[in-house]
């Protein structure tokens, strides 16, 4: 089940706002995009409707924050450099990177984080 189905959403905007995440975030090798991407769901989930609503924000803060400690408890980082080891905006990091199966780990690293932030949902 995608994330775009576990929270109800009817469009594609999704796939669409996530796209540049990868790499950490644009293959910069910042925030992991799974991360990234679980940030966005909880927001999705939880977020505010209204702009002044600063007491939902101050929730969602919250809840961010708590799966913060929990991925960084998992994986050792939020970081993609810290995560994979390479620099994926360098072609010849990224191609050693694909040669040694990076596509695996990453995907690996999104599976166990889809589960995290499912259960995390669950218990918000």
């Amino acid at each position: 089940m995608s994330f775009k189905e576990y929270l109800g959403c009817q469009d594609s905007i999704i796939p669409k706002l996530a796209s540049g995440f990868g790499g950490g975030v644009g293959r910069k090798g910042s925030l992991c995009g799974a991360f990234t991407g679980s940030i966005m769901a909880i927001g999705m989930r939880m977020g505010r409707t209204d702009p002044k609503d600063r007491a939902t924000v101050l929730k969602v803060y919250e809840k961010c924050q708590q799966f913060w400690k929990q991925f960084e408890e998992r994986f050792g980082s939020t970081g993609c450099y810290n995560l994979i080891g390479y620099r994926l905006d360098n072609e010849e990091e990224r191609q050693k990177w694909l040669d040694e199966g990076g596509m695996k780990k990453c995907a690996a690293i999104v599976e166990e984080t889809a589960r995290m932030l499912c259960e995390f949902l669950d218990r918000a």
